[in-house]
Parts: structure tokens; sequence; C-alpha cells
């Protein structure tokens, strides 16, 4: 590895945490082979943003603006900044906006990318990327033969750095706007639902379909308010029209890793597991001993989450009362 650039996704006027823990390690990797550590940023951040980046070890922050997102262009930005800075790798978050953005970008570099990348190695100097296969029941080991590289992050398996301490020069580049779109974003229409941001999130509640009724949901609702925690759900309770699809984690959905996760009447499917397990800390409330979910938990409580959501949200309001 040489330089490697980090393409840094933004929301709500800051990075995401994935582009953080993407950039983290590849400025870990950078410093051990020798190379420089760059992020790419296509909209203006307040300095305090700019800071973030720069403590996860960025030696460059490349800006090149932007008005809106569009998958072409900034999948174009990617690959013109790459050459420019003489890139043997790129790491690219593995949002929806990531796993759309690297293949295009691969093609335009003529090489191939690899997504859900959990773990990298190295044998002599091979990269060698490790991602998970039938919901983590198997690791698979991949290489990609040229440079350039293309790694898809997956959430929660590199530790976000705010100690790494990069030069953070910020370099601006003018870079021309691809303009034989395919497809152009005219409008951004969201709801409530849509400003979900389970990535993110330090504590995550989630409700499985054991928990899905009329009676219970309610109490997983006032247990997730009473953390100030958003919810999730499993794919059944998302088919069926509990929660907004927005709100599913697994494979199908989002792959995330809070500081905490409480699943309520969760049984723990492979499929939603594997969304889940890297997690810091893992509470599983079910009723059926057997569960699944309890495999995986730090903490379990076989129980009616009827009985156990009432107690349990007494407690954190009186922890919080106190605090």
């Amino acid at each position: 590895m040489k330089n490697i650039l980090t393409y840094i996704e933004i929301k709500d006027a800051a990075p995401i945490k994935l582009s953080l823990e993407s950039l983290s390690k590849a400025s870990e990797l950078a410093k051990e082979k020798g190379g420089k550590s760059l992020a790419l940023i296509a909209f203006e951040l307040a300095d305090g943003e700019l800071a973030k980046i720069k403590a996860a070890g960025a030696e460059e922050i490349v800006l090149v603006k932007r008005e809106a997102y569009n998958m072409e262009d900034f999948a174009n930005i990617i690959v013109e900044v790459s050459k420019k800075y003489d890139c043997e790798d790129i790491f690219i978050p593995g949002t929806l906006d990531g796993k759309d953005l690297a293949p295009y970008a691969a093609a335009s570099l003529d090489t191939v990318s690899i997504t859900n990348v959990m773990d990298i190695k190295f044998e002599g100097e091979d990269v060698i990327y490790v991602t998970p296969s039938y919901g983590a029941t198997v690791l698979t080991e991949s290489k990609i033969e040229k440079a350039p590289r293309i790694a898809v992050v997956r959430a929660g398996s590199f530790d976000k750095r705010d100690d790494l301490n990069g030069a953070g020069n910020l370099v601006e580049e003018n870079i021309d706007e691809v303009k034989d779109l395919k497809a152009v974003i005219k409008d951004i229409v969201t709801s409530n639902e849509g400003l979900i941001n389970l990535e993110d999130a330090p504590i995550i509640v989630t409700c499985g379909r054991g928990a899905s009724s009329d009676e219970i949901f309610p109490l997983v609702k006032e247990l997730a308010d009473a953390f100030g925690a958003p919810i999730s759900g499993t794919r059944p309770v998302i088919d069926d029209g509990v929660l907004p699809k927005a709100s599913q984690i697994g494979q199908s959905g989002k792959i995330v890793a809070p500081s905490l996760y409480i699943g309520c009447g969760v049984s723990g499917a492979v499929q939603h597991v594997s969304g889940i397990e890297n997690s810091n800390f893992i509470v599983a409330i079910n009723k059926d001993e057997d569960a699944p979910i309890f495999n995986i938990a730090d903490i379990g409580i076989v129980g009616d989450c009827k009985q156990v959501l009432p107690l349990l949200i007494e407690e954190v309001k009186k922890i919080k009362a106190n605090a």
C-alpha cells in the first residue's frame, strides 16, 4: 500500500461515523506502509468537522465542491483524485451510496471492488481482504491483483480514531462535473422515517416480531425514548408494516455497530445477527430460552417483553433522573 484515498460521505453537514472508521484504518495502514492518507470530500465543512477528519489521520483533505450528490459525478471525482494523488488503495464506506459508487469507480479504473470488507491482512506485498459470507458463518479472503484496489468497508469493522493527528491540509481541486448523466436527482423528499440514522446511533433498540404487537410495541418505543435512541426492526417487523424500511437491520437492511444494542422479542435469525454482530454490547429479551440471539448476547433476559420492559424503562428513567 502506498497512498490511500478515503471517500468521506457527509450527512447533515458532518462526516458519517463509517467514513471516519474507514479513514482511521486507512491512516493506520498508510503510516505502517510509508504512504499518505488522503480524505476526499465533496461539500465544504465547518472547522469542527474538518478537525474530526484530521484527528482520524488524514494528511490531506481534498475538497471538490459540488452542490448535490450524483453517483456518476461523484464516482468520477473519486477516480480523478485517486489518479492525481497516485493512490494505490481507495476506501469507501459501505453505505447505500458507497455500494453504488465503488463498482462504477472500479470500472472506470479498470479494476474491481470488494464489498463488505471487515478486516485487512498482508501476505508479503499482497493485500488480503476479509469479507463475511452466509451471515458471517464463513469468512472469505480475497485479493486484487493490481492497483488501484477498492475496498468497501463494513460498518463497525474498524475503530473510529480521534488520536491519529494527521496534518489535515485542506486542498481544493477543480474537476469538471460529469454532464452526460444517466440519471439526474432533481429533489430529495424525506419524511421523519427517512431521517433515521442507525449507523451513527450509539444506542439502538430493536423490535422483533415477538414485540411487534399493539400491546408491546408502545413499550419498545417508550424504552427507546427513555434512552433517546432510534428504533430498528427485523425483516418480519418491516414486512408487517410496523416500522419503515429505513429502520431495517440485517443482511437486507443496515449494518450497525452501536455501543449498546437492545433486542426486544428478537429471535436472532442469522440474517439479522449479521447486521449487529459488531455491536459493543448486546442485551437480548426473549421469552424463548432457546432463541439464537442468546448465543451472541452479553446479557440475556428470558421473559415476556410485556413484563420485562416496564421494569427496564423504570430503571432507565431513574438512572437518567439521578445522572
